[in-house]
């Protein structure tokens, strides 16, 4: 028997009775109650907005939106600090359909806030509460276009958890990292184990970040407007940081766009080094690439990339793609990366490729192989190397180093890094690559 039937053994769930307790509600606002139940200010099966958001700024330390006999159904909300919202096992939190008329209305959004937690409770089986938006009204002519009415938004936020949910379906992102005015980035967060499913612009945007950990999360079936990836690291301006993110035991898959984006082009040499990880995930199946990295080659940022103990399978672009990264600016490791089938069907891209910058002096590369797997069975070079019409890869590029260990047709042999790439690819290199 839960808290709530033991409390109230009349409640009948099933009848939809739902009464409201003034004298409880008094005792959190009194500061003698620091657990509270998000019906105890009411429910309302067509719109609990303002239900919601009087629980919500009541500022109790655990607030637990409880299971109801439908979905809790709002318009957009605002977070506290201080604050952990729980959902409770079969809990939904949707959106209310004909709402988030502006572009930017979001469904729950924390601006500048401490201390907050927003996560589920898993069912028997495994399953996770769901906050649900409805993708599919946004996209139709009778709304503006956006692709911001996200589900989840923390702006310059320190201490953030989110945890154990299901995010679908969103006008935007399910989760955006972004800033407040004056440029603060959200620091010391975590997202585990939530599943990122159809949302229409990205599963998450990190557009500024110190100490994230992205973990034990799925980042799937992404599509409605660019990029449409699982996860985008992607700064709006050079004051933006994206310092010691990680991203683990994650799974990107059947996304419209790439798997795991980092787009810091916006970023330069004077912003803070990029420090990111990508270890023990899968990237299957995207309909661009596994991982892409677009840097800025004029006024480059510095940092580091490290791809370890990595997946990429049938995604139908390369499984690393790097663009206008100079030699001495963002440092790309790969260690223990497998790349599997990917571009199978692609004349344009290869497993590996590399887009060279149009810099007198300063070519692209700072690219480093340590044991890394190329299972290709189309008969062409594993690694595109693209530059001026005529160049060879060492002519293009500074700084590639490693092995790469090429599986075809049940044989195998070892590659040093540029004489497994194409000799001479004659694609100047400010060719896009999607």
């Amino acid at each position: 028997m839960g808290l709530w039937a033991a409390v109230l053994p009349a409640y009948n769930v099933l009848a939809g009775e739902v009464p409201e307790r003034p004298q409880w509600v008094a005792e959190v606002l009194e500061g003698r109650r620091h657990e509270a139940r998000a019906s105890w200010w009411g429910f309302d099966a067509h719109d609990s907005t303002a239900f919601l958001q009087k629980a919500i700024n009541s500022k109790v330390k655990r607030l637990i939106i409880d299971r109801q006999p439908s979905p809790w159904v709002t318009r957009p909300l605002t977070g506290v600090s201080g604050q952990e919202i729980v959902f409770e096992s079969g809990v939904e939190l949707v959106a209310l359909k004909g709402s988030y008329q502006a572009k930017s209305d979001c469904l729950l959004t924390f601006n500048q806030c401490e201390r907050v937690t927003v996560r589920g409770e898993k069912g028997d089986a495994g399953e996770l509460p769901v906050i649900r938006m409805e993708k599919e009204d946004y996209q139709s002519a009778a709304y503006e276009k956006s692709e911001w009415r996200h589900g989840l938004v923390f702006l310059g936020c320190r201490e953030v958890r989110v945890e154990d949910l299901r995010i679908e379906r969103t006008g935007g992102d399910g989760v955006y990292l972004g800033t407040g005015p004056d440029k603060i980035p959200n620091r010391d967060v975590v997202i585990r184990g939530v599943d990122f499913n159809a949302n229409h612009r990205q599963g998450i945007s990190v557009i500024s970040a110190e100490n994230l950990l992205v973990e034990r999360c799925l980042l799937r079936n992404t599509k409605g407007t660019a990029p449409q990836a699982g996860v985008d690291f992607e700064p709006n301006d050079p004051a933006d940081v994206l310092v010691n993110c990680v991203v683990r035991h994650c799974v990107a898959s059947g996304n419209s766009g790439t798997g795991y984006q980092i787009c810091s082009q916006s970023l330069a040499g004077r912003s803070k080094p990029v420090s990111i990880v990508i270890e023990d995930c899968v990237s299957r199946g995207n309909a661009q690439h596994a991982v892409h990295l677009v840097s800025a080659p004029k006024d480059p940022p510095p940092g580091r990339l490290q791809i370890a103990r990595f997946l990429a399978e049938d995604d139908a672009m390369s499984g690393l793609a790097v663009q206008f990264n100079p030699y001495d600016a963002i440092r790309i490791d790969l260690e223990d990366v497998t790349f599997r089938d990917c571009a199978k069907a692609d004349s344009f891209f290869a497993p590996l490729y590399l887009q060279g910058t149009d810099l007198v002096g300063r070519p692209a590369g700072n690219l480093h192989f340590d044991r890394v797997t190329v299972k290709d069975e189309v008969d062409r070079p594993p690694f595109f190397i693209r530059g001026p019409k005529g160049s060879r890869p060492a002519e293009v590029t500074r700084d590639v180093t490693g092995r790469i260990l090429l599986q075809r047709n049940g044989r195998e042999r070892t590659l040093e890094a540029l004489d497994a790439a194409e000799r001479d690819r004659v694609v100047a290199p400010g060719t896009p690559a999607s």
